[in-house]
Order: structure tokens, then sequence, then C-alpha cells
């Protein structure tokens, strides 16, 4: 299977596994944004070498296997920020999570976090119509930081230890630069830097 069959596996499992979440205030408007959910996944796929999204894919066919909902479970440990009160009532229902997996998460977060600011500073139009950057200042919304992280905490060590490896031995590719470069193509633009120029006004 070529890489584009795979990110399309893996975006039409997490899209069954996103239509069974259910929020406390019900169904989320964003769970009817097909199109929408179909960019901003498939964006973040294709800037990953292969090695690490087919293995994620494995991720999400042993979930299934378990009977597992790796997207309700990331928005379940989000609520560690945004609503801690909750999130305990509910954590200990949640699948234990290793400690190689929290330090490979964060370790993996804290470079988009560096590659994010580099993104803020160079395109201030376009990073301004995403999330609040960190948990500080979130607000108690659902930051880039909270939501990255907990997601990575779904994965297995083993496709985050290939994911840190790229990163590692490719120094100066910035990933989450070049997944908003393909989520502006797909949006109609160019490149990042037309986007940019077209959300000044």
């Amino acid at each position: 299977m070529d890489r584009r069959g795979i990110e399309k596996l893996i975006i039409q499992d997490e899209w069954e596994m996103f239509q069974m979440v259910h929020g406390i205030d019900g169904r989320a408007s964003c769970q009817d944004q097909y199109t929408t959910f179909v960019i901003m996944r498939g964006s973040q796929f294709a800037s990953w070498p292969e090695e690490v999204i087919f293995s994620y894919l494995t991720d999400l066919e042993d979930a299934k296997s378990a009977e597992r909902n790796l997207v309700m479970e990331k928005y379940a440990h989000m609520m560690a920020v945004t609503d801690p009160a909750y999130y305990e009532q509910i954590r200990s229902v949640l699948p234990p999570i290793s400690d190689e997996v929290r330090l490979l998460a964060q370790a993996i977060t804290s470079q988009y976090m560096i590659w994010e600011k580099e993104l803020e500073i160079r395109y201030p139009n376009v990073r301004k119509n995403g999330r609040a950057a960190n948990d500080l200042s979130a607000d108690g919304r659902a930051s880039f930081e909270n939501y990255l992280r907990c997601e990575l905490m779904t994965y297995s060590a083993r496709t985050l230890a290939l994911l840190m490896k790229y990163i590692n031995e490719h120094p100066d590719e910035n990933l989450y630069l070049k997944s908003m470069e393909l989520m502006a193509r797909c949006y109609g633009y160019s490149s990042l830097d037309e986007a940019e120029q077209a959300l000044a006004g």
C-alpha cells in the first residue's frame, strides 16, 4: 500500500472514532465537518515520514481490536487542563499511559512548540486563526500544546520513537510548518505566504 492509501485509512479510522465521541454538551458541530477534518488531519499526516504513519495505522488497528477509541481518549486527557475536576472523575477508566509514552509525547510536543513560535513570528495572521498556543494562554480552552500532547499520548511508544528519531535526524526540518503549508494549499492558496497576505486584511 502506498502512503496515500495509508493516510486515507488513518483518516477514515479516526473519523469513525470521532463520530463516536460524546461531549458533555452533546455532539459538537465539528463532528459534521468531514471536509475540514480531512484537510486538518491529512495535512498533519502528509508531513510525517511513511514509517511513522504506517506505525500509527497499526496503533489504530490495535485500538479497534481492543475496542478502544483513541480520539475519545485524546479529548478525555485534554480535560486534565480544560476541566480538571471532571477529569478526576473519569481518569480511572482511561487506559494507563506508560512513562516512556509520556516522555516521548512531551519531547515531541516541546519541539512542536518551538516550531509553532517560528510560525507565529513568520505568519502571524495565519497563526491567529488557530488555537491558543499553549496551556497558559488558553484560558481554559484547548490549546495547541494540550491538543497535540494528549493526542500523542494515545500513540504507541513505537510510533512516538519513530517520530522522535526522524525529528532528531532532520534538525533543520519544521514539520509543523510543512503541515501548515499543505493545509494552505488545500484551502486554495498557492503557498503559506499567499495565505498570510490574504488574511492580513
